[in-house]
């Protein structure tokens, strides 16, 4: 893309680069009196102030005579006193019909009201340019720009939704081929680029190109399944970030200046086929798109296809938007599949994790209970055994008894109404919701000596799935028992308010000293944790319950003696 853009816009004489392209001129000649005429170069023609212009062209009437070419010039048209040939006027410039019948020398006499730089710039048209592209030349451009802008927009979005660097580098490419074509297009509107403005389209097209490579080395994932390739790849990002910061000191492209263009264009295509070879899918679509710029680039410049360069490149750019969207679209599928099976491996992970809990939990409220009921039938055998047996004696052990197994059996009850699956959402108070939690791990407090305050300021009625609620309270409580155990604090205390002021909050605060500010931000992610044998599941589960299920957010913060939890609604 950048060779089509870069040896069109580089004018390294009078003329376009598309003068010689159909072989229709032998020879231009200019004069400042309209006598004497010389060739000059385009160094000494923009330092050139003239009164007066005459420019000749002189045609190969040989390539005229099967064929209609067009003459487009774009020139100062009401400094233009005198002319050989029959043109019109279309849009911004003039058209002038080369068939067999015009004559071989066309000249063009112009005299300025006040010295200045002269302004004749041309470029050959093909007759189906002419009949079919230039009279919608400005819708060509729209739809060109409005794909590219469109493609750069949407992966952009898809970045920040994905946070995968390949989004990043492919929107950051057409952000600049879209600069490079705007910039190509307003020059071409102009007498004669400026030094400035071409310098700026250089530095688009050499960002492209950075961007390019560093989208390469990312969706072929070259670094670890093709080295040698990544190398090459890495070799021109580093080239072309040289060769923009050269623009800023010499004022053009010195990479493209001497190197061959194919190169740049071969490269992505071979790297691509090495990674289909090597069985890389999403490589298929972008492998498609580079060979598609690389047969345009060829087909223009064995005149395969009767297009100058700006047409052709506002035509390949947005196709190659078109097709590497394809790619991108596919990877995007994959990555979203990706996606949802570590969802449901974390869901998996976090349902093994609560039954760990819920046993551990059990464990610790059956303890008392089954010391009790040992107890219980340490008695009766030893009452049996020295012939002690009363019946009153007998029937007071058999009520303890029963009265352990009925505590046992609501404690299954409590754990199994805790974390059964609730069908449908209900009104529910987050005081209830805490209390839940709270008789669920209260032996685990109990056991380790710690303090547990509940402030309920304002209680509120949520509508919801109750049981997920607790869930989120019981994962912010365990978290605190943990790192209590961690860290070794002394007399252990954890705080939790209900309130309600605008929205609904709910505060869990400990005293175990808070979290390093640099995880801060990160407790939350799946599969971070602070801990040496932790999952990192609970508070990244805690996170979607309150995002997903309850459209609020849960977020944390350092205070005084701890960490503190929030969770609004």
């Amino acid at each position: 893309m950048k060779y089509l853009l870069f040896f069109i816009l580089i004018v390294s004489s009078l003329y376009s680069a598309d003068v010689n392209k159909y072989n229709n001129i032998k020879e231009v000649l200019i004069s400042t009196n309209g006598t004497t005429f010389f060739k000059t170069t385009y160094k000494e023609y923009e330092k050139m102030s003239l009164k007066r212009l005459v420019v000749k062209i002189i045609l190969d009437k040989k390539t005229l005579e099967n064929d209609n070419y067009y003459l487009s010039i774009i020139s100062d048209i009401n400094s233009l006193k005198d002319t050989n040939v029959k043109y019109k006027i279309q849009d911004y410039m003039m058209v002038i019909k080369l068939d067999k019948t015009v004559d071989e020398v066309l000249y063009f006499d112009y005299i300025y009201e006040k010295e200045k730089r002269p302004e004749f710039r041309f470029n050959i048209l093909s007759n189906f340019e002419y009949k079919y592209i230039l009279p919608f030349e400005g819708i060509l451009y729209g739809l060109a720009y409005g794909i590219i802008f469109s493609a750069f927009l949407y992966y952009l979005v898809i970045y920040f939704s994905t946070r995968r660097i390949c989004f990043l580098y492919y929107s950051s490419m057409q952000f600049f081929v879209l600069l490079s074509l705007i910039g190509f297009a307003y020059v071409s509107f102009k007498f004669y680029p400026k030094a400035l403005p071409q310098a700026i389209i250089d530095i688009c097209e050499s960002a492209a190109f950075l961007f390019t490579f560093l989208f390469a080395k990312e969706i072929l994932n070259s670094k670890k399944v093709m080295p040698f390739v990544n190398n090459i790849l890495t070799l021109f990002v580093l080239l072309n970030l040289i060769d923009i910061l050269g623009i800023f000191i010499v004022g053009y492209s010195l990479l493209y200046e001497y190197m061959n263009f194919y190169v740049s264009f071969l490269i992505p295509v071979i790297a691509g086929i090495i990674a289909v070879i090597k069985g890389n899918k999403n490589a298929i679509f972008y492998t498609l798109g580079w060979f598609m710029l690389f047969v345009f680039i060829c087909s223009y410049e064995y005149d395969l296809i009767p297009l100058s360069g700006i047409y052709t490149i506002h035509i390949a750019a947005p196709l190659e938007s078109l097709i590497f969207s394809f790619a991108l679209a596919y990877m995007l599928r994959e990555l979203v599949n990706e996606q949802n099976e570590k969802e449901k491996l974390l869901i998996h992970k976090s349902k093994l994790a609560s039954t760990g809990e819920m046993i551990n939990n059990i464990a610790h409220q059956w303890r008392q209970p089954l010391m009790h009921l040992g107890y219980i039938n340490m008695n009766l055998e030893m009452s049996s055994s020295n012939n002690e047996f009363e019946k009153e004696y007998f029937v007071k052990k058999i009520k303890e008894s029963n009265t352990q197994i009925k505590f046992m059996s609501k404690t299954i009850d409590d754990f199994s109404n805790f974390y059964k699956i609730e069908k449908e959402k209900q009104d529910f108070f987050i005081s209830n919701a805490c209390e839940l939690a709270i008789n669920i791990i209260g032996p685990t407090l109990k056991k380790k000596n710690i303090t547990l305050n509940l402030d309920i300021k304002k209680d509120t009625k949520l509508k919801g799935y109750e049981n997920e609620y607790a869930q989120v309270v019981l994962n912010l409580l365990t978290n605190c028992i943990d790192i209590f155990e961690i860290r070794k604090i002394k007399n252990p205390m954890i705080n939790i308010l209900v309130n309600n002021d605008k929205k609904t909050i709910l505060k869990v605060w400990d005293n175990a000293k808070g979290i390093e500010d640099e995880n801060l931000n990160n407790i939350f992610n799946p599969n971070f944790s602070t801990k040496k044998r932790g999952t990192g599941i609970g508070l990244y589960m805690s996170r979607i319950i309150i995002e997903s299920h309850f459209e609020g957010k849960i977020y944390s913060k350092n205070e005084k003696n701890g960490a503190c939890f929030i969770v609004e609604i």
